[in-house]
């Protein structure tokens, strides 16, 4: 599909794999059904079900798909909208990243209609998956955030947050701020303002929960020039449980912590194989990792392993 082309441009043998998936590796087996999505071209009048009749929006979308029946919701083209996601174990996928996961590809480009998150997870919204966007969003919001939710099994990957043409300023990438489990983010970009030549105006990853959140894999995201934190956790209790394992960090160098920040009490995670670097120097003058958890006893500390500062292996991160 050409950029801004809308769906009618979608050639028909891509539409016969997409219907006959029992035979085609893209979707899993189990699969429920498959409803289409164009922000600019489509019609919620339309029969959704055929890229050729996509919906207008991924809100009217949501209200066709059915709690745990694994839909998925191929968006082909979009702009703007503020989607509550509010239904389990849901698919939304650009399509360019359902066609071609983990490659060097397009997205579809999402930004909020004014200072708002674009997707908000909430308390129904267990086990889905957002795949393939380049966001935007409001000033003082997340492009993804859930304030009034405690999803299980959320999946973010291969999205850009930040970027420059999909327009607005978002504080966050994604921002978690109550309970969440078993939550993955990987193979994600955040672009930070001015160094990262994006948007962001704080943290890529700012998980200040309530609650007790429990486990879940932050992996191979890469944080570029971010204003504030790349990966910043902030929990009330000692909880945790986070895998932080091959991520990549270009920070500002001017202050401890910049790209990883455990804060008091977060603990039991895993941390090793990240790499920060700062314009160059591998002589960093700062020290990017730091962990303000209350460990000692056991239970309350963090384990952490081989992480690199430029092209040297960090020391162990600054505690206070």
């Amino acid at each position: 599909m050409s950029p801004g082309g809308g769906a009618a441009t979608v050639d028909n043998a891509i539409y016969d794999l997409l219907r006959s998936r029992g035979a085609w590796i893209g979707f899993p087996i189990g699969a429920g059904r498959v409803f289409y999505v164009d922000g600019l071209a489509g019609n919620n009048g339309n029969i959704g079900t055929d890229p050729n009749q996509p919906w207008l929006t991924i809100t009217y979308a949501l209200t066709q798909c059915v709690a745990d029946r694994n839909d998925y919701i191929i968006v082909l083209d979009h702009w703007q909208e503020v989607v509550a996601i509010n239904v389990t174990r849901v698919h939304i996928i650009g399509l360019s990243n359902y066609l071609r996961p983990n490659s060097n590809h397009s997205f579809v480009q999402m930004n909020a209609l004014a200072d708002t998150a674009i997707f908000t997870v909430t308390a129904l919204a267990n086990n889905c998956e957002i795949a393939g966007f380049s966001f935007g969003g409001g000033a003082t919001h997340a492009a993804i955030e859930n304030i009034a939710g405690t999803p299980m099994g959320l999946h973010i990957h291969d999205c850009v947050f930040g970027h420059s043409f999909a327009g607005g300023t978002p504080q966050d990438g994604i921002r978690i701020g109550l309970n969440a489990t078993n939550i993955r983010i990987e193979d994600c970009v955040f672009l930070g303002i001015p160094d990262g030549k994006g948007t962001l105006t704080r943290d890529g990853i700012h998980w200040a929960g309530a609650g007790d959140p429990l486990n879940g894999n932050l992996e191979r995201n890469q944080f570029k020039g971010l204003p504030g934190i790349g990966i910043n956790l902030n929990f009330p209790a000692v909880t945790g449980g986070f895998t932080i394992k091959d991520n990549v960090f270009a920070v500002p160098d001017l202050a401890n912590g910049e790209a990883i920040t455990l804060q008091a009490g977060v603990a039991g995670c895993l941390v090793t194989g990240n790499k920060a670097m700062a314009g160059g120097d591998n002589a960093m003058a700062t020290v990017s990792f730091r962990d303000l958890s209350t460990g000692p006893p056991v239970g309350s500390e963090n384990h952490w392993g081989q992480n690199f500062l430029g092209a040297a292996i960090a020391a162990l991160p600054v505690c206070a």
